[in-house]
């Protein structure tokens, strides 16, 4: 049997584990220059390597994550550590929006500086956080208070899928052959959802969904959770942060200055976003922002069918297929963005 000095050191060394990707998320800003360095001067191989660096970063978050969800009782470090998580695991946006903000305010050049200082504080507050509660249990809660909310956000979220989102996605789509075939449908499509009763209408949506999405994590954060379960809480997260910067760019950054958000605006055209140090941030901001859409979809269905008691076997496997299908979908956006041509 374990004595209390040995789980305590266990206890300590599952801290720090957890610790790690927040701690790899403070060089981040310094992965993507190694990034652009290395391609602009052709080093391919180097180049790729310091991408999956990038990449390193919410996937190992994903993966404490999930380590953290499968801890029978939950203590309040844990809540605290994923609390931290998540906000490692949507790290690729939060560095899109902060560079954007400090854009807006003229401080140029300091983005990685201020991400240091942001995120050192960050691991300062959490570590003391842990170690003024070190060792409390928390009582296992109920979700069912969270239902209302639950179907709220279901329903808008159905909303903005049918009047906007999949339109917009099948858009983006037409990236892949051209600037100039994305244009012509994007025009069409904007006579629908650039409408002054459809727009203001989708924006207060989007408002919603980032608010009631943020309240539905925070409601699940010390709740035992299986890989899917992970998937749509941290996919949710991401989208929050990556709708918030999306509205900030277009609505902000873009129009308030006269700016057309077309393809071009959006993926640095003509030169692309892989021709200029700031704009390499937005590759991974897209590219996991593209395909955890997908997989929160896929992921909120699933819960749609567990709600009608379809066997959570079944339920499963539909969300895997579904995940599995739209990762195709995902990389031919994604491809397109990045100057991919048919």
């Amino acid at each position: 049997m374990q004595s209390a000095a040995s789980r305590a050191s266990c206890s300590r060394v599952s801290v720090c584990l957890h610790l790690v990707p927040a701690l790899m998320a403070v060089g981040y800003p310094w992965y993507l220059a190694m990034f652009y360095r290395l391609h602009s001067t052709k080093h391919i191989a180097e180049a790729l390597l310091t991408l999956a660096l990038v990449f390193a970063v919410p996937g190992g978050a994903f993966a404490s994550l999930y380590a953290l969800g499968r801890t029978e009782t939950l203590r309040f470090e844990g809540v605290v550590l994923r609390r931290l998580t998540y906000v490692t695991f949507v790290s690729p946006s939060l560095f899109v929006i902060l560079g954007v903000f400090l854009y807006l305010m003229k401080v140029n050049g300091k983005d990685g500086q201020v991400w240091v200082g942001l995120w050192l504080a960050a691991l300062c507050g959490t570590s003391l956080t842990i170690l003024g509660h070190r060792g409390e249990v928390l009582p296992v809660r109920s979700h069912e208070h969270m239902r209302p909310v639950r179907v709220m956000h279901g329903i808008a979220a159905l909303v903005i899928l049918l009047v906007f989102l999949v339109a917009h996605l099948v858009n983006h789509t037409f990236g892949v052959i051209g600037a100039e075939a994305h244009r012509e449908v994007m025009l069409i499509l904007r006579i629908i959802y650039r409408s002054p009763f459809v727009e203001p209408v989708l924006l207060t949506l989007f408002f919603f969904q980032i608010v009631s999405g943020l309240v539905l994590a925070e409601s699940r954060m010390g709740s035992r959770q299986g890989i899917l379960d992970v998937l749509q809480t941290a996919s949710g997260a991401y989208l929050a942060v990556f709708i918030a910067s999306h509205l900030n760019a277009v609505f902000v950054l873009a129009r308030y200055f006269g700016t057309e958000t077309d393809y071009a605006w959006a993926t640095a055209l003509p030169d692309g976003m892989l021709a200029d140090p700031w704009d390499v941030r937005l590759i991974p901001h897209y590219a996991l922002g593209v395909w955890l859409l997908f997989a929160h979809i896929a992921c909120g269905l699933r819960m749609v069918l567990l709600a009608h008691r379809v066997e959570k076997r079944k339920a499963d496997a539909v969300c895997w297929a579904l995940v599995l299908a739209s990762t195709l979908w995902s990389a031919v956006i994604i491809a397109g963005a990045v100057g991919a041509r048919v």
